[in-house]
């Protein structure tokens, strides 16, 4: 009941964050000081659920929400944090130099994460329908499917018999095919025994490469003419004789089938770019570490005598 309690009461402070898209609704997350929860002396507000929910992807938040245990997980997790930081300060455990510093280099690091978001979803709008038509041009064997065949086979299993008598038979079959080929789709019906065929005849009609067992996919492609039939292949599950029914060479698509994961793709990019000749620029200026300042800071912690330091490899 407490947990239902909590999930209404998450849904109902951040629900706007789920479906907010203007900064309007953004800027009044993180601001109400009602409790969400408590525990022992500490109390969870509903700002501080707005800041850990905002750390989970836009398009989990729903989901997440609805999960019970996701949301108490993580309301108990805060509440312990929130009680083990009270102990610390208690103990004056935040007033250490390290301590605070490493505190301090959290937080830059947070806000760094969180910047450097911002920038880029503040990047200016470009038209990416345009940049991809583009780049379809310019490049369109990007976009070209993969080739493939259409075959049919008849499969004689090695896992009942030894495999010397399934190659007998995968031959006998093949020599009776050289007088008639018309007879394989029947001979499918009467000796295959893969049990696929009951659903497809024998018959894939779209196999790319990697889609089947190596010795079958290139006995498969070496084929060039529509109705030539391979010798028995032997792989892991016995020995086929394999018709070539039709190639089909690639193709690229007309743009309009490919439009959104191009243009997704251009965003991707774009975006990736814009990050990177932001930081570059950021970052222009050299960085500057004096002679002398590694083997320094080595001294702060082993002492003047290196070779004396000790060594946890060992």
């Amino acid at each position: 009941m407490i947990m239902r309690l909590l999930q209404i009461s998450l849904l109902l402070s951040l629900s706007a964050a789920v479906f907010a898209d203007s900064h309007a609704i953004t800027r009044e997350l993180g601001k109400s000081q009602a409790p969400l929860a408590k525990q022992g002396g500490v109390v969870l507000t509903q700002a501080e659920i707005d800041a850990a929910f905002s750390t989970i992807p836009p398009e989990n938040r729903l989901r997440f929400i609805r999960d019970g245990e996701k949301v108490q997980i993580l309301v108990r997790n805060l509440l312990r944090n929130k009680m083990l930081a009270e102990e610390a300060k208690k103990a004056g455990f935040d007033q250490q130099d390290l301590v605070t510093l490493r505190l301090a280099q959290a937080r830059e690091k947070e806000l760094a994460g969180e910047w450097i978001k911002k920038v880029v979803h503040d990047a200016p709008v470009v038209d990416y329908e345009a940049i991809a038509n583009e780049n379809y041009l310019v490049n369109p064997d990007v976009w070209k499917s993969a080739d493939r065949v259409d075959v049919s086979h008849i499969l004689i299993s090695s896992e009942s018999r030894s495999p010397q008598a399934a190659e007998e038979i995968a031959t006998s079959i093949w020599e009776e095919l050289q007088t008639d080929l018309s007879r394989f789709d029947s001979m499918v019906e009467e000796y295959s025994e893969d049990p696929s065929k009951e659903v497809n005849g024998g018959r894939f009609s779209q196999v790319r490469r990697d889609d089947m067992v190596k010795p079958f996919e290139e006995a498969a492609f070496a084929m060039e003419s529509p109705g030539e039939i391979s010798q028995a292949i032997e792989t892991a599950y016995g020995f086929h004789i394999i018709r070539l029914n039709r190639r089909l060479p690639g193709a690229v698509p007309p743009f309009e089938e490919i439009k959104a994961f191009a243009m997704e793709q251009a965003r991707e990019k774009y975006l990736d770019d814009y990050r990177t000749r932001y930081l570059r620029k950021l970052l222009s200026q050299p960085m500057v570490l004096p002679d002398g300042a590694t083997e320094e800071m080595a001294k702060r912690y082993f002492g003047e005598d290196l070779e004396l330091a000790p060594d946890f490899s060992e």
